[in-house]
């Protein structure tokens, strides 16, 4: 399978342009497809029980999507600043357990940052500062 700069399948892009030439044929494939629903178990945090603060990122992907690439850089910046008096952890769109995650959490737009389990900014990337006055007032 050959893959291009985006991490794209060249199969994926041909089935596009078929698609797009041959819509009711597309249309007909996939008519009787069913959504299958994700079968795994993730273990959400404790958020009432943590030893530090936890500032959680869900992104589509940090190395693909630009608002991601800035959300999960302010993140790192506020673990520059804090060090180990926080935790930072990004959970992205592109496998099976994180999408789990992010279904479990609620979710509802990417990219977001939570701060012990609670939605802190969700589609707008926060002002450093912001965002260490957010974890000051939780350290």
């Amino acid at each position: 399978m050959a893959m291009n700069a985006f991490s794209t399948p060249i199969e994926n892009a041909i089935a596009v342009f078929h698609a797009v030439l041959h819509t009711d044929m597309a249309r007909e494939m996939v008519a009787n497809y069913e959504l299958s629903d994700i079968d795994v178990d993730v273990e959400l945090p404790d958020y009432t029980k943590l030893e530090k603060p936890l500032l959680e990122a869900f992104t589509l992907d940090s190395t693909a999507c630009a608002a991601c690439t800035y959300m999960w850089g302010v993140a790192q910046e506020a673990k520059k600043h804090f060090g180990d008096a926080i935790e930072v952890v990004e959970y992205r769109y592109n496998t099976i357990e994180n999408i789990a995650r992010i279904k479990k959490m609620g979710v509802a737009q990417l990219p977001s940052l939570y701060l012990n389990g609670e939605l802190k900014y969700s589609s707008i990337i926060p002002h450093p500062d912001d965002l260490l006055r957010e974890i000051e007032e939780v350290l």
